[in-house]
């Protein structure tokens, strides 16, 4: 048996964060791997400063590989580059390698678009969706105006955009998968943005936007592509894995230090 099959995995996980994709990847191509769960704090919802220890940037996902033949192990941060060592290393039966250059292409693209041009926006959106309450008292109504102003003037035009896009890809692919005709890294990786924190979601992203329109008829190609990772056996499997592991760990009163100043989470 080659070392490589072998390997073993570890796992940094945070609530409510974008490693819980990762914790898909990993099932799906039935990889030896264990989950460090860590907590965010209830009120500011910052990490623990225990991330810092794994990697410098303390932020989730972070995967750690403990190779077999004993050499030194690898530590792997931010999603996309996880995805695309993982599936080009340990895809043994192919279970999310596309078929062909062409969708290998298409796939790497779905990798850099999740990171740097959906998930930018959605998290600037959640920022000043929440800036009023965070403003010092006598700014409030200010910053609710101007936060207001920039999504309105320039963030919501761009997620609804990207959002159309997405649709508009499903839609001319025909398959119900973003790539192909299977599942690949470019359905796991926009399970995050567009499964969890929308479809999964839709009151708070009606909330955040102010839309008033049914989400779900809006982009109905993306719908029904959310409709089937919701029901994915294996990430029906991991989700409820992580719910009894999450409330085990909070059941035994762990300890976790936060930093209540700025600059984390």
């Amino acid at each position: 048996m080659p070392s490589a099959v072998r390997d073993k995995f570890i796992l940094y996980w945070l609530d409510q964060s974008r490693a819980h994709r990762v914790l898909w990847l990993l099932e799906l191509l039935e990889l030896d791997y264990e989950v460090r769960i860590y907590l965010r704090h209830p009120a500011t919802w910052r990490g623990p400063k225990e991330l810092f220890e794994v990697h410098p940037t303390g932020k989730v996902p972070i995967l750690e590989i403990v190779y077999a033949d004993g050499s030194e192990p690898l530590i792997i941060a931010e999603t996309g580059h996880i995805m695309q060592y993982v599936v080009q290393n340990y895809d043994f039966n192919k279970v999310l390698t596309p078929k062909t250059p062409k969708q290998q292409f298409e796939v790497d693209y779905y990798l850099h678009f999740s990171e740097g041009s959906i998930q930018p926006i959605q998290i600037t959106l959640l920022i000043n969706s929440v800036a009023k309450s965070i403003a010092p008292f006598g700014l409030k109504k200010v910053t609710k105006l101007v936060s207001k102003g920039m999504n309105n003037g320039y963030y919501l035009h761009e997620w609804r955009l990207f959002m159309d896009v997405l649709d508009k890809a499903l839609a001319k692919n025909g398959t119900g998968f973003f790539v192909g005709d299977k599942l690949s890294a470019a359905d796991v990786i926009l399970s995050f943005p567009v499964y969890e924190n929308v479809f999964d979601n839709l009151e708070g992203v009606k909330e955040i936007t102010g839309e008033k329109r049914d989400i779900r008829k809006m982009y109905p190609h993306l719908a029904r592509w959310a409709d089937m990772v919701a029901t994915h056996p294996l990430y029906v499997k991991v989700t409820d894995m992580m719910d009894v592991k999450v409330d085990d760990l909070i059941a035994n009163n762990p300890h976790f230090t936060y930093d209540m100043g700025k600059g984390e989470h």
